[in-house]
């Protein structure tokens, strides 16, 4: 119990002892009075609530039905879109359905002029498979005498090379099945089945739309009499936000069964997300998203507004669900709410009077929701990795291919096989010893800077001649006597990679190819590379 004490007035007070604590004494056991949250006094209640403006709002009702209607333009034709005088590309119309899968298979994959020999494999082992599905199998041994490889992989004992002999060489088989009747009868509708299966994994008269000199891809889409196009597609992924509206492009001939009409009538329903207030009074909120703890200055505007917005706006908020076509432009021609009291409103798009205010609208649109048809799939390993760097002490610019995927699908780290076969530095000497340059990594491409223009130049990829070997290039990212602009390798790098991708379509079909992507890199390097030096037989002090 705390002490009671008189001051020199003779007025009692208390003081707390340190043996002693205040603590409630309830008069009851029960809990349900505290939680019920009585108000005692009604109408002083009331009178807060006047005081503080609380009764003087708008007096408005909540949406109960949405009526709205509008159309969706499918996309009709997409084609690679390279620069003039740089690339030579084909800039015809390839027409485009949805149904026949993501378009990332298409603009992303790369131009395949002959098959490595684990694929050539693989179509063969494919091939024997379906003959034996037809009870076929007594053919096999007339298939390998007519099909079989000419000239058998070689090297160490892997997949290709012992399956090399039981298996048909699938370009064999398309040379053969492509020019006619096959040269061994007996195999039924397994020839035909075959070949469309083989083309389904290399399109022929798919274009590339990839482009060596910046590793980017730039493609153009025609969605009705409009043309969307995208200057720099680093390949990954296509959305709304990679494209932007070419006023000055024609775009493909299209039908009117393109456009689709539409009308719908939906309950709206209010927005829930991570931090909105609970609605009921003793609901406990999930304390991993605390905005009310978020520290904010004065000039935090962003932050200020995403509190109100969430705090005291969320609940103004209302989700309407509309399913539109994949691969399409979709624009809402009218939107009408009705009320809980029974009143109509016709929603106009926000920003109507502000035309520097577009959210989720393709730059030079004035409305329309891109729906792309993309898919960006379960994604493998890097097949390929080239490193886009500068080195700044020799002063020049450099492509180093990390790894690459040989012909017999081997996936080949190149450091790691330079640091088996590299040169061993000369023994030290009394009085040092003198090199010409020193020697560079093979797997590190030179990039030499070309004067285009007074005020431009561009990087050219050669070949550096070392005593013994050369540096090349083995995959398929770079290739000798390239160019790069100077642009596309800042001093932060970049990073370009092929990866096999494996997507499932929404009718149940599989897709698969190889994306081509740029990344940021890791920024700059060193390669090591010196002229007319002399090695010190002691490290300088």
């Amino acid at each position: 119990m705390p002490r009671k004490m008189v001051d020199i007035l003779g007025n009692p007070k208390f003081r707390l002892d340190d043996r002693y604590r205040l603590e409630p004494l309830p008069r009851s056991n029960e809990v349900a009075s505290g939680l019920t949250a009585r108000v005692h006094d009604p109408a002083w209640a009331l009178t807060r609530q006047w005081q503080f403006g609380e009764f003087a709002g708008q007096d408005a009702g909540s949406p109960v039905l949405v009526e709205l209607s509008g159309h969706s333009t499918a996309i009709s034709a997409w084609r690679p879109a390279g620069r003039t005088g740089e690339l030579a590309v084909d800039r015809s119309w390839v027409p485009y359905d949805p149904k026949s899968g993501p378009l990332d298979g298409m603009v992303e994959s790369e131009d395949i002029a002959a098959p490595d020999e684990l694929t050539r494999i693989e179509g063969g082992a494919h091939f024997l498979r379906m003959l034996d599905e037809k009870g076929l199998r007594a053919r096999t041994p007339d298939v390998l005498a007519a099909y079989g490889f000419e000239h058998p992989p070689t090297g160490p004992s892997n997949l290709v090379t012992i399956l090399a002999p039981k298996v048909p060489d699938a370009e064999r088989l398309v040379a053969d099945f492509t020019d006619g009747a096959p040269g061994v009868a007996g195999l039924g509708s397994v020839p035909a089945d075959w070949l469309t299966w083989w083309r389904g994994l290399f399109p022929a008269e798919a274009p590339d739309t990839f482009d060596p000199h910046r590793f980017e891809h730039r493609v153009d889409m025609s969605f009705g009499d409009k043309v969307f196009h995208s200057e720099e597609y680093l390949g990954d992924g296509l959305d709304w936000f990679t494209v932007d509206l070419d006023p000055t492009a024609t775009p493909a001939p299209t039908t009117p069964a393109a456009v689709h009409m539409f009308t719908r009538e939906a309950i709206p329903s209010t927005v829930r997300y991570g931090g909105i207030p609970a609605d009921r009074f003793w609901e406990m909120e999930d304390a991993q998203i605390d905005l009310g703890s978020t520290d904010v200055e004065k000039l935090d505007t962003g932050r200020l507004l995403l509190i109100a917005f969430a705090e005291v706006y969320g609940n103004d908020r209302f989700l309407l669900p509309l399913e539109v076509p994949a691969g399409s432009l979709t624009v809402l021609d009218k939107l009408v709410v009705s009320d809980s009291f029974g009143g109509k409103h016709e929603i106009t798009r926000a920003g109507t009077e502000n035309e520097g205010w577009n959210l989720f609208t393709v730059t030079g649109t004035d409305d329309g929701l891109l729906v792309m048809p993309s898919e960006r799939g379960a994604v493998g390993e890097p097949l390929e990795t080239v490193a886009l760097l500068r080195d700044e002490l020799a002063n020049l610019a450099w492509a180093v291919e990390k790894s690459f995927t040989d012909l017999q699908g081997d996936r080949v780290d190149r450091r790691e096989r330079w640091l088996r076969i590299a040169p061993e530095s000369p023994p030290p000497r009394d009085i040092g010893s003198y090199a010409v340059q020193t020697i560079v990594p093979d797997y590190w491409l030179p990039l030499v800077p070309h004067a285009v223009t007074l005020d431009q130049i561009r990087f050219a990829l050669v070949p550096l001649q070392q005593p013994g070997f050369t540096s090349e290039p083995h995959g398929r990212l770079l290739h000798t006597d390239d160019w790069v602009h100077e642009e596309e390798v800042p001093r932060d790098g970049a990073l370009v990679t092929r990866r096999p991708v494996l997507a499932r379509w929404f009718d149940g079909s599989w897709h698969s190819w190889v994306r081509r992507q740029k990344n940021p890199g890791s920024g700059e390097g060193s390669s090591g590379l010196h002229f007319d030096i002399v090695r010190p037989s002691e490290p300088w002090p």
